[in-house]
C-alpha cells in the first residue's frame, strides 16, 4: 500500500509553527487519534486531540505519540502522521516494523481518511483517526487553556534537548546586545509576582493592557522601580586614562572631566523589556525564573530634545536572531508566552514585538517605547529559520546603521556635532560616558572610560577606534571629542573588536 507525495522531514514550521497558529488562531482543523489499547502513556478510550502538522509514533521520548518499552515491535520513530493540503498522510519511517493501515501494510506513504485504523507493527497498538466535522472540527473550539498544554506536548516536545543546548549558545551570542538581566532574588522576585498579579487582576476586568497601564499608574510605577537591575555599588566616579586601564580622578587633559561632569544628567541607564503586541495588547514576555527577556544599555538626550542610542539597545531581539528564538523558547514561563515570542519573532498571527524603554539618569526618567523610536531599515534583511524556508524572521546586521532615536519632549544640555563627527583626525582621544555592565557611580551616575581613533575620517560609515577601556553596558552611550576646549557629543557607542578594537556610529549618520 504505497501512494508518493513529498518526502517527510520533520521541520520547525510543522511542528512550533503550526503550533504557535493553533494557539492563536480558530479556523485551523486538528484531528483525533483515538487510542484502542492501554499502555503507559495512553489507556483505551483515550481522544488524543493533534493540532500541529506533523507528529512522530513510537518509543521515542521526542515523539508526540509515545508507547512505552513493553511494545518491543514498536520502533522508537515509528511512524508519522504529516499535513498535505488540507489532507493527512500516514508516512512509514522505521526500517524494521511495519504499519498498517486498516490492516493494509503501507510501505511507505499513504492518505487518511476519518474512521481509519492505524496499527503499528503486527499485535502492535492500535488507533483510530477522526476528523470531527463543522466548528467542532476547528481548533477555536478547543478553547484556549486547552491549546496551551496541546502546544508544550506537541509543537516542542521534538526539540526539546536541542532547546537546552541552544540557551547556553545565546550566552555567547550576545554579547553586542549589551547585559542582559535575569531578575533574581527570592524577595525580589515575590515583589515583582505581587505587581504582576494586580495588574493582572485589573487586566482581567479591563481586557487591554493599554488601558491597563492608564487606570493603574500607581502599580506601573512600582513595577518599573522593581524592573532596575541590582547592580555593584561603586564609591566614587571613575574616570580612566588612555588605554592603560589606570584609574586616576582626573582625566589627562585636567579640564575634560569638568567639562562632562555638567552631561551626567543627560546620560540615561537603560533598561528594556520585551513584550509582544496581540490585539491591541501589550504583554510582556515573562520567564520562567520570574523575570523578562530584558537588557541593559545607555542614552543620551541631545540639546535639540532628540534622545539617542543604538539600534541593538532598542530592537535587540533583531540581533543574533539564529540563535535567539531557539534558545529562549526554555526560559519562557509558559506555553503562551512561548508562542507569543514566536509569533513575534516571524511576524506572524498578527503579533508583533516592541521593546519598553526605561531610562535613567541622576535626576530625570524617560519612558518609550520601540515604536518612537527613528531606526534604519535598510541593513535588514530576512532570514529562514525553518528547513523549508517558510519561516523567515527579520535579521539587522548593525554596522553603520547601528543608531536610534526618539523626540524626548525636553531638552538636554548635551551639544551634538553631526559635522565633525565625520572629519576626525587620527589618534585622538575620545570620552565614553555610560554605564558599563549596568555599575553606575553614587548618586546614579555614569561612569567614565575612553578610546582614541584609529583613522582618519570614516572607514564604512563607521568611526574606527583602539585603545578602547569601556565594557558592554556603555553600548548606545555618547562618545566626546573636546573641541578647542569644548567637549561635544560626535557619536555612538556601538560594537567592539578583540579586545582593545571597535567602531563608534558618528552622529552625521542619524536621519
Amino acid at each position: 500500500m504505497t501512494q508518493q507525495t513529498q518526502r517527510y522531514k520533520r521541520t520547525l514550521k510543522g511542528s512550533i509553527g503550526a503550533g504557535v497558529q493553533s494557539v492563536l488562531g480558530s479556523d485551523r482543523r486538528f484531528y483525533i487519534l483515538e487510542h484502542k489499547i492501554s499502555s503507559k502513556y495512553h489507556k483505551v478510550g483515550e481522544n488524543q486531540q493533534i493540532i500541529v502538522d506533523q507528529i512522530e509514533l513510537g518509543r521515542a521520548s521526542t515523539c508526540q505519540v509515545r508507547f512505552d518499552e513493553s511494545f518491543a515491535t514498536v520502533s522508537r520513530r515509528h511512524a508519522a502522521i504529516v499535513r498535505d493540503g488540507d489532507n493527512w498522510k500516514l508516512v512509514q519511517l522505521s526500517q524494521t516494523n511495519s504499519t498498517f493501515l486498516n490492516g493494509h501494510q503501507v510501505q511507505k506513504e499513504w492518505y487518511l481518511q476519518n474512521g481509519d485504523e492505524i496499527q503499528l507493527s503486527v499485535n502492535g497498538p492500535k488507533m483510530g483517526f477522526i476528523t470531527p466535522s463543522g466548528k467542532k472540527g476547528t481548533v477555536g473550539s478547543l478553547g484556549l487553556t486547552r491549546r496551551l498544554s496541546l502546544f508544550g506536548q506537541q509543537a516542542l516536545r521534538p526539540y526539546k534537548y536541542a532547546i537546552a543546548v541552544l540557551s547556553v549558545l545565546l550566552v555567547l551570542s550576545v554579547g553586542g546586545l549589551g547585559t542582559w538581566s535575569y531578575l533574581r532574588g527570592n524577595e525580589y522576585e515575590r515583589l515583582i509576582a505581587e505587581a504582576q498579579h494586580r495588574l493582572e487582576t485589573l487586566k482581567d476586568k479591563n481586557g487591554e493592557l493599554e488601558k491597563l497601564m492608564d487606570e493603574s499608574a500607581k502599580e506601573q510605577k512600582r513595577l518599573d522601580s522593581l524592573l532596575k537591575v541590582k547592580q555593584r555599588p561603586i564609591r566614587k566616579t571613575v574616570v580612566v586614562r588612555g588605554g592603560n586601564g589606570t584609574h586616576v580622578g582626573v582625566s589627562d587633559s585636567g579640564g575634560d572631566a569638568a567639562n562632562l561632569q555638567a552631561y551626567e544628567k543627560n546620560i540615561y541607564f537603560i533598561q528594556a523589556v520585551v513584550m509582544a503586541v496581540y490585539n491591541g495588547q501589550r504583554i510582556p514576555l515573562e520567564t520562567s525564573d520570574g523575570g523578562y527577556i530584558a537588557w541593559t544599555g545607555t542614552g543620551f538626550l541631545l540639546s535639540d530634545g532628540r534622545f539617542v542610542t543604538a539600534k541593538h539597545c532598542v530592537e535587540g531581539w533583531k540581533f543574533g536572531v539564529d540563535s535567539f528564538l531557539k534558545s529562549y523558547i526554555s526560559k519562557m514561563k509558559d506555553e503562551t508566552h512561548q508562542a507569543l515570542l514566536l509569533s513575534g519573532m516571524a511576524g506572524e498571527n498578527g503579533v508583533k514585538l516592541v521593546s519598553y524603554i526605561l531610562a535613567t539618569s541622576p535626576s530625570d526618567e524617560i519612558k518609550l517605547l520601540s515604536t518612537n523610536f527613528r531606526m534604519p531599515t535598510s541593513e535588514e534583511k530576512t532570514m529562514a529559520i525553518d528547513d523549508e524556508g517558510k519561516i523567515r524572521v527579520t535579521v539587522s546586521t548593525g554596522g553603520a546603521n547601528d543608531w536610534a532615536y526618539a523626540k524626548a519632549g525636553k531638552s538636554g544640555s548635551i551639544p551634538g556635532d553631526a559635522s565633525l563627527s565625520s572629519s576626525l583626525p587620527a589618534g585622538v582621544k575620545l570620552h565614553v560616558l555610560g554605564y558599563p555592565l549596568g555599575m553606575k557611580a553614587d548618586g546614579g551616575s555614569c561612569l567614565y572610560g575612553s578610546c582614541q581613533t584609529s583613522s582618519r575620517g570614516l572607514k564604512g560609515g563607521v568611526i574606527l577606534i583602539t585603545g578602547n577601556n569601556y565594557e558592554h553596558g556603555n553600548s548606545g552611550g555618547p562618545v566626546f571629542y573636546n573641541d578647542n576646549g569644548k567637549a561635544k557629543a560626535i557619536g555612538i557607542v556601538s560594537f567592539g573588536t578583540g579586545q582593545h578594537m571597535g567602531g563608534i556610529i558618528p552622529l552625521c549618520n542619524l536621519r
